[in-house]
């Protein structure tokens, strides 16, 4: 089993490495270690592939998506006022950067991709804990960005009949 994690440097991703990685699954990490840390993965460096790449640019990335058999999409940029100075960073990182993933999932038969989204698509919640079925109302570019990204993933999934999970992280 190969899964390919994007964003793999991060603290939610490198956990997540860890976790596959004690499951024995062979693992490749692409991150462009914008927000996420080289260090993060220090104590795993000789049991994975490190790609340092900009998923928002269509290049020798997506080789490493060969024989992968899940993608774990974490890579995203956060934060709302970064995301108000920033928006252009932003669709890059969380939209322009999920379609190219989703596309080089769909050319190499991932078997199932999985999206981090975010509970940012909310908008501020009138009700604690919030509910799923809330309303939706991204207040900032990073929670419609990565709405965006989620709509992408759960069209694909529609269309390409690629196996899709979008999990919505509070």
């Amino acid at each position: 089993m190969k899964a390919v994690v994007t964003g793999g440097a991060g603290f939610i991703g490198s956990h997540l490495v860890d976790s596959l990685l004690n499951e024995h699954i062979e693992v490749t990490v692409l991150d462009n270690f914008s927000t996420g840390r080289p260090e993060n993965l220090d104590h795993v460096r000789n049991q994975i592939e490190l790609v340092e790449c900009d998923l928002a640019l269509k290049v020798e990335w997506v080789k490493h998506f060969n024989n992968a058999d899940w993608v774990l999409h974490l890579a995203a940029l956060a934060d709302i006022v970064p995301s108000i100075e920033n928006p252009d960073n932003y669709y890059q990182s969380n939209v322009n950067a999920t379609f190219n993933v989703l596309e080089a999932c769909r050319k190499h038969d991932i078997k199932k991709i999985i999206y981090s989204a975010s509970s940012s698509c909310y908008g501020i919640p009138d009700e604690y804990p919030t509910s799923e079925t809330a309303e939706i109302r991204p207040q900032y570019p990073y929670a419609l960005t990565k709405y965006l990204g989620e709509q992408l993933v759960l069209h694909w999934c529609q269309v390409y009949n690629l196996p899709a999970v979008s999990l919505r992280f509070f």
